[in-house]
């Protein structure tokens, strides 16, 4: 069976509206112990995503919390996958876009979920794969 972007997610996407405050965004990433919201529109289509790493950013840069998340998120060139795409091409994505959520939309950019670095080394697959990989490389295999 070919593990697809939709055997990834874990749980239901998180999301927030346009003009929504960035504090407000953090406090709900709290309270839901995530790493990211995506940012919906008015009809619920997915068009960016804040994350840990701007809330970072935005501090580092003295920005106003107060401000909204698609003013200090990632807004208008969302990076995506469809719901079919194998792991190899979503880790493949993040790692060329230096990423670390990417959002699953369905064939009509539907939001579908969110897939975290984290899900992916998570995956039993995947983690059997690097385990058996490090103990080759460290008992040598020559």
């Amino acid at each position: 069976m070919m593990l697809t972007s939709e055997n990834l997610i874990k749980k239901p996407p998180i999301t927030v509206k346009l003009g929504t405050r960035v504090i407000d965004a953090v406090k709900i990433m709290y309270n839901n112990n995530i790493g990211s919201v995506v940012i919906v529109d008015e009809k619920g289509m997915p068009v960016g995503i804040f994350t840990e790493r701007d809330l970072m950013r935005a501090i580092a840069c003295n920005k106003d919390l107060n401000d909204s998340v698609e003013k200090l998120g990632t807004y208008g060139k969302l990076i995506t996958v469809k719901r079919n795409s194998p792991i190899g091409e979503v880790a493949e994505k993040m790692v060329k876009n230096n990423i670390r959520h990417v959002v699953v939309v369905d064939c009509e950019g539907k939001l579908v979920g969110v897939i975290s670095m984290r899900d992916i080394i998570n995956e039993e697959h995947v983690l059997n794969f690097l385990i058996k990989s490090v103990t080759e490389w460290e008992g040598g295999t020559d």
